[in-house]
């Protein structure tokens, strides 16, 4: 006997020990995004690729905005030139951004090296007047002016080649686009209470490490700034920010579900048996069943959605019962073979109708839907197959150990819960009409219902964005062609309209590439306007008569006029500085059989006064999307492809149960009460959270599976002898207890994912057991 209880608890800590390392190593390969493509469709439409294309690649993913208030002070700053500058010198010396902005405009020449080679072919738009004499001469003497100045240095720099200062002109077009108040040359927000600054990072924008560092060199410099200035409050956002800390949250967030989930379950596997060698065995299919998931998950699609994760922890409300049904049922004088013989009938038509239920997500177009069908149907396989066939051989160190109070408490002896059958059914009448009644306001049609961050952090980087009116990807103009120049040449004819737009108030601003790169068709013609060198001279001489400057010092700008004159025209692929042609590279996107150019918006536009002057200009290839009614046509096919899925395996599940039971009777023992504990927590849910997020959808599905696990057992409870059935109804409460206080714990999630799965998942799992004694359980009420 102790060498068969030895040779089991060895079996036990060698099976734990691989899963331990199996774990880190499949956590450490498998690539885990938390990114919202994962909703996209496979077969999408030509908007919502758009969409996603400017949120992944545009622009302003390398944008971080940033504040900084006193925390000690009221009202508008006094003086916040002076913290404005010390934070972006900070920011400046840190390595990690090669722009940081404040409202000052500030230009070295390293600064102006991507564009001084390129200044006659690049925006703006030459002006021929500049050329004559008369031009010439006030550009002379505007240098004269400015060689008086603070910019002096840089100016002496460039002037030989470049009198007309253009190069400055040039650069300034490059800023990133952020109108902000100011007070004293600086941008400020919240009515002068904090400054504003705006930085473009080096970089991908979604390297995290590259990001972690950066954040934390950041609230470095600002604490750095304290000495000084005083406490400070931080404000920081941006896609990369927001991107950084949805990862930290995530992992912060379940280690402490973790700490908090893994002493609960010990703490109720001790309540309930007299030992704690029970743990392990409750916790091996559900560890096998996770990683099994997410093995799968990442073979077929090279990936796992934080989504799936996190709906693959409510795994843990129906696996971990797989044991306790067989722990419940050893006794000291049963082997554990007897053990699983009694259970497996029931256990795996309840486990083969919850896959069925799952199984045809796995055909959605939908990867995010494809992914917690595949997860969900390997992970619960691989749990009920761990239970049955390596469980037995290592149940023996649990021994008879249930306490006999556990028995004498939830079996709920001598109550006849069938008599409350017709008040059930009345409930689920009223659920139905509640429902029908909410009609299309039952669904969350939005992508901030799936997100996985809280209100604060979102609201926070909106109050950013209206400070520094930075681009919302609310509406998004798209410019389509068949190659990129004809895509800038329409872009050409649509920013004249644009900036009459913006200059009456229908726009806060705007972003497109031909604000910076001009078509090659453009840049010919305008250089050709551009006088030939003898005229050239002869203008340059009379614009130089009683000016201070030497004869010949400006050969070099002649020189660079030639050279432009007789230079090809550029197109995106010529740009060489990385940052320039990578900014091009967000506004200008290839795509299949064409190119499509975006047009961001600032602020909050004008839409319908902007859809009017677009139908009026009448413009080739220009078209404004709406991108909340994309993202709702999104929700709505989402939504429609779930539930139509989770229909059908509905259906599948009740023909298997009739294929087995063979009688109309037993079908309905099984499917009436999973389907009222779906109805009326759909209610419950849908009246709590003011309709139903995707993830409560999801959670039903899962709720489903625990009823269908429920009721399977507690239908078996009447069949057979008395000890039997007292072991069924004892097992399934056992269950349901463990999984409610796991899924409420879950429910505390700070991660709306999360909490929604594991609010929705605790009222299911209640409804689930009282519905299950209700209608699969009286029978064994009988038999006592």
């Amino acid at each position: 006997m102790k060498g068969t209880l030895g040779r089991a608890w060895l079996g036990l800590t060698l099976a734990l020990g691989l899963l331990a390392a199996a774990t880190a190593v499949i956590f450490t390969l498998v690539p885990i995004r938390a990114d919202v493509t994962v909703l996209m469709p496979e077969k999408q439409s030509r908007d919502l690729e758009l969409l996603f294309s400017a949120l992944q690649e545009g622009p302003a993913n390398r944008l971080v905005l940033l504040a900084l208030q006193p925390e000690n002070g009221e009202g508008a700053l006094e003086a916040p030139a002076p913290l404005s500058r010390a934070f972006k010198a900070k920011l400046r010396d840190s390595g990690f951004f090669e722009q940081v902005l404040n409202g000052e405009v500030s230009l070295n020449r390293s600064a102006l090296d991507p564009f001084f080679g390129q200044r006659y072919r690049l925006n703006p738009p030459l002006d021929p007047e500049s050329f004559t004499a008369a031009g010439l001469r006030r550009a002379l003497q505007d240098l004269l002016s400015r060689l008086q100045g603070l910019e002096a240095p840089l100016v002496e720099d460039i002037m030989a080649a470049d009198p007309t200062l253009r190069t400055l002109a040039v650069a300034a077009l490059w800023r990133p686009a952020a109108i902000a108040a100011q007070r004293q040359g600086v941008w400020v927000g919240g009515e002068g209470a904090r400054v504003l600054l705006l930085a473009r990072i080096r970089g991908a924008a979604f390297d995290f490490p590259q990001q972690e560092a950066m954040i934390q060199a950041v609230r470095t410099a600002a604490e750095s700034l304290e000495p000084e200035f005083g406490p400070l409050r931080l404000w920081l956002s941006g896609p990369s920010v927001i991107a950084v800390d949805s990862r930290k949250r995530n992992e912060a967030e379940s280690l402490r579900l973790m700490l908090l989930c893994v002493p609960l379950i010990i703490g109720l596997l001790l309540l309930f048996f007299r030992r704690l060698a029970i743990l392990p065995l409750a916790v091996l299919p559900l560890i096998s069943g996770f990683l099994a998931g997410t093995l799968a998950v990442a073979a077929v699609f090279g990936f796992v959605h934080i989504s799936t994760l996190g709906f693959g922890v409510t795994l843990i409300g129906v696996s971990v019962d797989y044991p306790l049904h067989l722990v419940t049922r050893l006794r000291s004088e049963a082997s554990q073979t007897t053990a699983v013989k009694l259970i497996w009938p029931a256990l795996i038509l309840g486990v083969l109708t919850t896959i069925l239920g799952f199984l045809p997500m796995v055909l959605s177009s939908f990867p995010g839907v494809a992914q917690l069908g595949v997860f969900t149907f390997t992970g619960l396989a691989t749990a009920a197959a761990v239970t049955r066939w390596f469980l037995p051989r290592v149940a023996g160190v649990a021994g008879g150990s249930l306490r006999p109070w556990v028995a004498r408490t939830l079996t709920w002896r001598g109550f006849a819960m069938a008599r409350l059958r017709p008040v059930a059914l009345l409930l689920g009448a009223g659920a139905v009409a509640l429902l029908a009644l909410r009609g299309d306001g039952l669904w969350k049609q939005d992508l901030a219902s799936l997100s996985p961050l809280p209100d604060s952090v979102r609201a926070e980087d909106r109050l950013l964005r209206q400070d520094l009116k930075a681009a919302t990807p609310r509406n998004i103009l798209t410019v389509a062609g068949e190659t990129p120049e004809q895509v800038l040449q329409r872009s050409e004819d649509l920013l004249p309209l644009l900036t009459r737009l913006e200059a009456e108030g229908t726009l806060d601003g705007f972003d497109l590439a031909a604000r910076y790169l001009p078509s090659r068709a453009e840049q010919q013609a305008r250089l050709a306007r551009i006088p030939e060198d003898e005229v050239l001279r002869e203008r340059l001489a009379g614009a130089l008569e009683g000016l201070p400057f030497r004869p010949g010092a400006f050969d070099p700008f002649l020189a660079a006029l030639a050279a432009a004159k007789a230079a090809p025209p550029l197109g995106p692929e010529d740009i060489g500085a990385e940052a320039l042609r990578r900014h091009l590279g967000g506004l200008l996107l290839a795509r299949g059989e064409g190119t499509t150019g975006l047009v961001s918006l600032r602020g909050a536009p004008r839409v319908g006064e902007l859809e009017d002057a677009l139908d009026a200009a009448g413009l080739a290839g220009v078209r404004l999307i709406d991108i909340k009614a994309a993202t709702q046509d999104l929700m709505d096919s989402y939504l429609q492809e779930t539930l139509v899925w989770a229909a059908f395996g509905g259906l599948l599940a009740v023909l298997l149960l009739s294929v087995v039971l063979r009688s109309a009777r037993a079908v309905a023992q099984v499917a009436l009460p999973v389907a009222l504990s779906v109805l009326l927590t759909a209610t419950v849910m849908a009246q709590i959270s003011d309709g139903l997020s995707l993830f409560q959808i999801l959670a039903l599905l899962m709720v489903a599976g625990l009823g269908v696990d429920y009721a399977v057992f507690l239908r078996q409870s009447g069949q057979g002898e008395a000890d039997a059935g007292r072991d069924s109804a004892l097992a399934v409460c056992l269950c349901a207890a463990t999984s409610f206080c796991v899924f409420a714990a879950l429910a505390s999630a700070s991660i709306p994912l999360l909490s929604q799965i594991g609010l929705t998942a605790a009222v299911g799992t209640v409804f689930s057991l009282l519905l299950g004694f209700t209608f699969a359980g009286s029978g064994q009420a009988k038999a006592r």
